[in-house]
C-alpha cells in the first residue's frame, strides 16, 4: 500500500499534479493497473489514502513534539517551535513529497482534504487553549505554515538563517505572551551586610 502512495507522491513531484492518473502511478510503481486497481478502484480514493497518510504523519509528529516539551502555558506552541523550526535541514526531500497529498487533493475533489482539515482543526482546538492570551499560539501556527507555504511552493528560499530568524521573533511573542507567574523570576541581588556602628559607652 504505502509503495503505491509513494509512486504517486513520485509522480507528482516529477511530473505535476496535472499528470497524476492511475497509469502512471502503476507505471511508476512497476505494477499492472489492474493491480493498482485493486488497491485503488478510483482516482479519487488514490488521493484520498494519500492525504489520510500524510495527515495522519502531521498528527504523530505535533503529538510526538508536544510529548517531549515541558509542561506550562504555551506547551503546544512551544512544541511546534522545537519540533518545525529547530533545523532548516529537517525541512527534507520526504516532508515536500508528503505535501504533494494536499493539492493533489485540492486539484482532484476539494473535499478529499476532510482527513487534513480534521488535523488541523484539532491542532487549533489546542494551540488556542494554551494558556496564551487569544492569538497568540494561532501566531505560532499560521507563521509555520507560511514558511511551509514559502518552502513546499518555492515562493522564496527557507535557509537555516530564516529559520533561525523567525523562531527567534515567535519565541519573544511567546516569551513576553506568558503568564508572569509562568515566567522565572530574577534573581535578587544579594545585600551587602551593613556593618554595624560600636558606639563608645556613655560615662555617668
Amino acid at each position: 500500500m504505502n509503495t503505491l502512495l509513494d509512486a504517486a507522491e513520485t509522480v507528482v513531484l516529477r511530473q505535476g499534479i496535472a499528470n497524476l492518473t492511475l497509469d502512471a502511478v502503476a507505471f511508476e510503481a512497476q505494477l499492472s493497473k489492474g493491480g493498482l486497481l485493486h488497491h485503488f478502484p478510483s482516482k479519487d480514493r488514490l488521493v484520498e489514502a494519500l492525504v489520510a497518510r500524510s495527515a495522519d504523519s502531521w498528527r504523530q509528529c505535533f503529538n510526538d513534539a508536544y510529548d517531549r516539551t515541558a509542561e506550562g502555558p504555551g506547551r503546544m506552541s512551544r512544541a511546534l517551535l522545537d519540533h518545525c523550526l529547530s533545523d532548516a535541514e529537517g525541512w527534507t526531500v520526504e516532508l515536500q513529497r508528503s505535501s504533494c497529498a494536499c493539492f493533489a487533493a485540492l486539484a482532484q475533489n476539494p473535499s478529499l482534504m476532510r482527513p487534513m482539515r480534521e488535523v488541523y482543526a484539532e491542532l487549533h482546538r489546542r494551540v488556542a487553549d494554551d494558556g496564551l492570551p487569544p492569538g497568540v499560539g494561532e501566531a505560532v501556527a499560521a507563521a509555520i505554515d507560511g514558511l511551509w507555504l514559502y518552502w513546499v511552493l518555492g515562493l522564496a528560499d527557507v535557509n537555516q538563517d530564516l529559520v533561525a530568524r523567525v523562531r527567534g521573533a515567535l519565541e519573544d511573542l511567546l516569551a513576553r505572551a506568558l503568564p508572569a507567574a509562568a515566567k522565572p523570576k530574577p534573581k535578587r541581588a544579594r545585600k551587602a551586610p551593613v556593618p554595624v556602628k560600636r558606639t563608645k559607652g556613655i560615662r555617668s
